[in-house]
């Protein structure tokens, strides 16, 4: 504009642009002009799961629903990665919300540590809330020094739930009973004990340092672990495989995100 209000030739007035503002990090736009928060979903599976003809298709597909369930439970976009692709600095840039860490099928035995090195470095320093579910649960026990080893040969009389994996060995396999504080805040509205889906041979043989225990069951002591200092949670059951009749982990799901979708 010139001084006296007037145009200079050949200068066209512009209207208001429609360029909309920058989306928050970590977060998506909806089709409605909203926004969504991204939640970060840690595949902990083994590569000779991933790439089997016949392991791989089965091991998408529960991951494809859990990925939904996530997603639902806390109104987000759910990314998923592999875990060796996982590091403090991955977590800074994507501006993710909170991580949740898979279970997998594979025993650790078979794992090359220093490919999760990333993973436990978040763990550790936890920059968003965490939720370790059964394998991740148990990697939230080892990043903060916490034993871990088999529930024990099966005693005379007892019967193996699922002698596909581990034979010989006490395991919680299907639905079962899972006693929850009512203090912790994933069992929020939860009658005790809950029902959780559980396929596990493995297990925390203590309570990490700075860590506060929260559920048990008949066979597994340490069913679930709250961080005192941080939103860190990890819980042996799998709270993603719930269905009609036994619903608890969809609350546990939502109770976890409830910060995040405020």
């Amino acid at each position: 504009m010139s001084g006296d209000g007037t145009r200079p030739a050949g200068e066209h007035q512009r209207g208001p642009t429609n360029t909309p503002p920058p989306l928050p990090r970590g977060a998506v736009a909806t089709g409605d002009g909203g926004v969504r928060p991204i939640v970060l979903y840690v595949d902990t599976e083994h590569e000779r799961v991933l790439t089997d003809p016949v392991l791989g298709a089965s091991h998408r597909a529960r991951l494809d629903v859990a990925r939904d369930r996530l997603a639902s439970a806390a109104g987000a976009t759910c990314l998923v990665a592999g875990y060796a692709g996982v590091s403090p600095a991955m977590v800074e840039e994507t501006g993710v919300a909170a991580v949740v860490i898979s279970g997998n099928t594979t025993d650790w035995a078979d794992f090359d540590f220093t490919a999760m090195a990333g993973l436990l470095d978040v763990i550790r320093a936890a920059p968003v809330p965490i939720l370790g579910i059964c394998a991740g649960h148990q990697l939230i026990g080892l990043a903060h020094g916490a034993g871990w080893g088999p529930l024990g040969p099966l005693a005379e009389g007892e019967v193996d739930p699922d002698p596909r994996f581990a034979p010989g060995q006490r395991k919680e396999r299907g639905f079962l009973p899972v006693r929850g504080d009512p203090e912790c805040p994933l069992f929020a509205g939860l009658d005790q004990p809950g029902t959780f889906f559980q396929s596990h041979y493995w297990q925390l043989e203590e309570v990490p340092d700075g860590f506060v225990g929260r559920a048990t069951s008949p066979w597994s002591r340490i069913q679930a672990i709250e961080r005192r200092d941080r939103p860190v949670f990890g819980v042996q059951f799998h709270p993603e495989r719930y269905d009609a009749a036994n619903p608890a982990g969809a609350t546990v799901l939502r109770n976890f995100f409830a910060p995040s979708r405020e």
